[in-house]
């Protein structure tokens, strides 16, 4: 969930689904996968896969914490994006 993304600047334009295109929009700053679901109103589950799909189809870049212990900021990130969803 704490999954950082931002948006691969090599990327060649391609034709995305809207909700694809609202991912992609969303992710010139780092954002987390948490966030994006919380942004969207969608399911935890389908904004992670439709950031897999993205990260495949080359549109973003994913980058996950080398620390097993997230800083506190990214923790309440998370709580806020997840208070947002309800």
């Amino acid at each position: 969930m704490e999954t950082q993304v931002t948006l691969n600047p090599m990327a060649a334009p391609v034709r995305l689904s809207p909700e694809m295109r609202a991912i992609v929009g969303m992710c010139s700053e780092p954002v987390s996968v948490a966030e994006i679901s919380a942004r969207l109103h969608l399911h935890l589950g389908v904004a992670r896969i439709l950031v897999g799909d993205l990260r495949a189809a080359g549109q973003l870049d994913v980058h996950v914490l080398d620390n097993d212990t997230p800083d506190p900021e990214t923790i309440m990130r998370v709580i806020r994006g997840l208070r947002a969803i309800t």
